[in-house]
């Protein structure tokens, strides 16, 4: 077996080294016409440009790998994976939107759709914690609102990238929405985008407020659990993880199904009420914790793989849950999240705390509530304090 032994100080030094120029045109499919305007980032990270006046543009990325969002009001997304340098200079084509996405929603949005959905959109896109409270959608009129009576769905469509001035955090949130569904009948929601968060200006009284809130907001986060999860230091950043396993309430539903029959209820009142409060599921933690290399390993000098079966118990005991959290979840106000995956193949996972893919990655718990655009950092932050890694080790083949 082979070892990969690589510290953490290394790795920062050959990211650093490893920046390189990325140089690109953006012109409009078909035409050939050059896009000046065009906005051109990393997804989730505050690196960004805008082409100039011949549609060219220069963007320093960093080593590893990214999404590449090439973006302009009236044409498709268009996502690219950069993964290393490239002596090229990039050719991007966009593709305008359909004009069926005119003719088709004509009539089928809401009217008055931010009055009626506008406080439910933003407490799930944008959160209920206290950054929230600083948090301002600065063109919430485009967003455009359609109920689904049948399937019981809510859909939300963006017709340009939503811009949200969190003044919680210190930055100016340029997010390209891509999809927002909400099935009322199963409470599940599903969306995705790619976000560039923009620094904001600001006193030295308020940069001062921005790092410590933004110090607060990362640790305990899903990309401090994946960053120490990279370099293998779960117990030295204060993460206490146990594998969870989850077996259906046999008992709730025999019961709920005697009461729904109408059949002869051998069960009182009394007895079904009580089970019926009862989670779905019967859940057992192992008594152990988890070390990182027990659930990932090296895949290479840039990438550790994520790897487990049922679910994770994550539990952060320095964070101090809010009192609003409490009101969320007063049977357990702790900082507590179960993960789990939904395809069996091993999450990549960057350096910076990036991964891939993130539909791969499901949270609840403490995490389902806290992780909205109101605590989003860019993947490119880096706390006061930085870890130093110990070694993963190269998965056997």
């Amino acid at each position: 077996m082979k070892f990969l032994l690589f510290f953490f100080l290394l790795i920062i030094s050959l990211v650093g080294q490893g920046q390189f120029a990325l140089k690109g045109v953006v012109v409009e499919a078909g035409s050939q016409k050059n896009i000046s305007g065009a906005s051109v980032f990393l997804s989730n990270t505050s690196i960004g440009t805008v082409t100039n006046n011949s549609g060219e543009f220069e963007l320093t990325v960093p080593s590893g790998r990214f999404d590449l969002i090439v973006t302009f009001v009236g044409y498709e997304t268009l996502v690219k994976v950069i993964t290393g340098k490239t002596d090229e200079k990039l050719k991007f084509e966009l593709t305008p939107k359909a004009q069926v996405l005119a003719d088709v929603v004509v009539g089928s949005f809401e009217k008055n759709g931010w009055e009626k959905w506008g406080k439910f959109f933003t407490e799930f896109f944008i959160g209920t914690s206290e950054l929230a409270d600083r948090c301002t959608f600065k063109n919430y009129k485009a967003l455009k609102f359609r109920h689904n009576k049948k399937q019981n769905k809510l859909t939300v469509t963006a017709f340009e990238p939503l811009i949200i001035e969190n003044k919680s955090l210190g930055y100016t949130v340029k997010y390209q929405l891509e999809n927002f569904e909400y099935d009322f009948n199963g409470k599940f929601l599903s969306y995705y985008g790619f976000p560039l968060l923009i620094p904001m200006e600001g006193s030295k009284t308020r940069q001062n407020r921005w790092v410590k809130s933004r110090e607060e907001s990362y640790h305990g986060s899903i990309s401090h659990f994946m960053r120490a999860i990279y370099n293998n230091k779960l117990k030295e950043e204060g993460f206490e993880v146990r594998r969870l396993v989850k077996t259906p309430n046999i008992e709730k539903k025999r019961v709920k199904n005697i009461f729904r029959s109408n059949a002869a209820k051998q069960d009182s009142l009394p007895y079904y009420n009580r089970i019926m409060e009862e989670p779905d599921e019967n859940s057992t933690y192992s008594p152990y914790t988890v070390t990182g290399d027990s659930i990932a390993f090296a895949v290479d000098s840039f990438t550790a793989g994520l790897q487990f079966e049922n679910y994770l118990h994550v539990y952060y005991p320095k964070k101090t849950t809010s009192f609003r959290y409490h009101n969320f979840s007063p049977r357990n106000d702790k900082a507590m999240s179960e993960v789990s995956m939904v395809e069996p193949e091993p999450l990549q996972i960057q350096s910076n705390g990036s991964y891939f893919s993130p539909l791969n990655f499901i949270a609840s718990g403490y995490w389902g509530w806290s992780e909205k655009i109101s605590s989003m950092l860019p993947f490119n932050y880096n706390p006061a304090v930085k870890p130093v890694s110990n070694k993963l080790k190269r998965k056997k083949s």
